[in-house]
């Protein structure tokens, strides 16, 4: 009787874990086709907002409001919005939340009349579209115990889209004019959020948002609810070194990245400017997998050092390179060193966060990119008007303080 029972046990248990992988298979596919499309909705909308923003009569110092009001409202929103995630165990919610509201700023940018409503659904887009990347980074190292590998899978899936978008975008603005391309779009985005809703999550130890945010009887009720939070713990030690590296490295970023469109249309013409960053994104969607899985072999500190070199080499060449030809060489290095920076930040996080934080833990990391995305774009538009040149080969300063401090991190 005994034996039948353990038998019986162990069918239950085998079955169990049948299902769960069914399940885990499942909700990959599905957030990567939603994370599909929602990225070629990016890739169309994104290298079009400069470009309508002048259609409406703005200022190139208007124009670079626009990266840095969405990346100050994308940085004060994301820990937040990572905090309830890991609070309520919502993760698709929370993605689906911010996919449908970037989405609609989006689709109601076509009836703006002036770049101050631009700039305006811009930033809105940054501080509610941040609820999306805190949680969708947390799903994904839900959904395998080898993090370098799926966050390189979906890295690639979702730079192949962004691709897509970007020729598509072309196309549907050489036919359909640059306001019909915000509204596909936006229409894509809300298609987004209603794939990822399949997501099946866990429902154990889910606590309601509505019973959170209730007002509680007592202050220490309120002092528990707000001793949740990790804030504190995660930019402490290792973590919170790690965290300025990354800050630093996204400065040097916002610092090029800002005004490298100006510069490619200069330098090698307006042709190019798509095609080189068409170049970069192919480059990131076919090396992402592959690098994943090496960072789950070698560590995650590792390729993050040579991201960050990666870096300093990518932007002091295209600062000396005057050859169309050998930049499109540095543009595919250029998309490497991205796709390594993203794979290996990531990974480090899942590797060195609980799953109960790991939301918040993504958040901050995200918060990170956007703060240095704030602070990059100032520096380069300003050394940008002294020489293009001097801006570019300035960001080796903060690329070399990062490398050196992320030395002192552990495996």
């Amino acid at each position: 009787m005994k034996r039948e029972q353990a038998l019986l046990q162990g069918h239950r248990e085998k079955a169990s874990k049948h299902r769960r992988i069914r399940v885990k298979r499942r909700n990959v596919v599905i957030l990567a086709l939603s994370m599909f499309v929602a990225n070629v909705a990016f890739g169309m909308a994104f290298p079009y907002l400069s470009v309508y923003m002048q259609y409406l009569g703005a200022t190139m110092f208007m124009v670079g409001l626009l990266s840095v009001a969405f990346n100050l409202t994308s940085t004060v929103f994301q820990y937040p919005f990572g905090w309830l995630s890991d609070a309520t165990r919502n993760r698709k919610g929370f993605i689906a939340f911010g996919a449908a509201s970037i989405g609609l700023f989006y689709a109601v940018m076509p009836f703006t009349t002036s770049p101050l409503q631009v700039l305006v659904l811009r930033t809105l887009q940054g501080a509610f579209g941040s609820a999306m990347t805190p949680a969708h980074s947390a799903l994904i190292s839900e959904l395998s115990t080898k993090a370098g590998s799926i966050f390189g899978l979906f890295n690639s899936i979702e730079n192949a889209g962004y691709m897509v978008g970007n020729f598509v975008g072309s196309v549907v603005v050489e036919y359909l004019g640059i306001k019909s391309l915000f509204v596909i779009s936006g229409l894509l985005l809300f298609l987004s959020a209603g794939i990822v809703i399949l997501v099946r999550e866990r429902p154990a130890g889910r606590r309601g948002l509505i019973g959170m945010i209730l007002v509680q009887e007592g202050r220490e009720s309120w002092r528990a609810t707000v001793r949740g939070s990790s804030f504190v713990k995660l930019m402490r030690g290792h973590l919170g070194l790690f965290y300025l590296t990354v800050f630093l490295v996204m400065v040097a970023s916002g610092q090029f990245y800002s005004v490298s469109s100006v510069y490619f249309k200069r330098a090698f013409g307006e042709w190019s400017v798509g095609v080189l960053f068409g170049i970069e994104s192919l480059a990131a969607a076919l090396s992402g997998y592959f690098l994943g899985r090496l960072i789950d072999r070698y560590g995650a500190k590792r390729f993050y050092l040579v991201a960050i070199a990666g870096y300093a080499f990518a932007f002091v060449l295209y600062a000396i390179v005057r050859n169309v030809w050998l930049a499109f060489g540095v543009a595919f290095l250029s998309g490497i060193k991205w796709i390594l920076t993203i794979n290996s930040t990531s990974a480090y996080v899942a590797q060195n966060v609980g799953a109960s934080e790991r939301a918040q833990g993504m958040g901050l990391l995200n918060a990170m990119m956007s703060l240095g995305w704030v602070v990059g774009p100032l520096i380069g538009g300003y050394l940008s008007g002294i020489s293009f040149q001097v801006n570019f080969i300035s960001t080796t300063i903060p690329l070399g303080i990062a490398f050196l401090l992320a030395l002192r991190l552990p495996e």
